[in-house]
């Protein structure tokens, strides 16, 4: 696997697709790197309640209908953040969660 950053357009597809794709790959930021074991990939609006989009694109969700390739985070349960790696193009809203 190819230690070079991936470009947005790997993310220009299904969630389900790159999901499979992004096991084994490092995230790397300053001087930090985790492997990633664990992804589930959440469908656009409408399709998977699950999701942050399921109803549609709001303030806090904007980024997961924006440009693929780029990160959603967000706090739940008022201790975990989660990250999500935006798929599918600008206005769609699909992702993959990091696990």
């Amino acid at each position: 696997m190819s230690t070079a950053p991936l470009p947005r357009a790997f993310f220009d597809r299904p969630s389900h697709e790159v999901a499979p794709d992004l096991l084994g790959r490092l995230i790397v930021h300053d001087g930090v790197a985790v492997r990633l074991t664990e992804v589930e990939a959440y469908g656009g609006p409408g399709e998977d309640p699950a999701a942050h989009t399921y109803r549609g694109r709001t303030a806090r969700n904007a980024i997961m209908f924006g440009p693929p390739g780029h990160l959603y985070v967000y706090f739940t349960y008022g201790m975990h953040f989660c990250a999500n790696l935006v798929c599918l193009a600008e206005g769609l809203g699909s992702a993959v969660l990091l696990r």
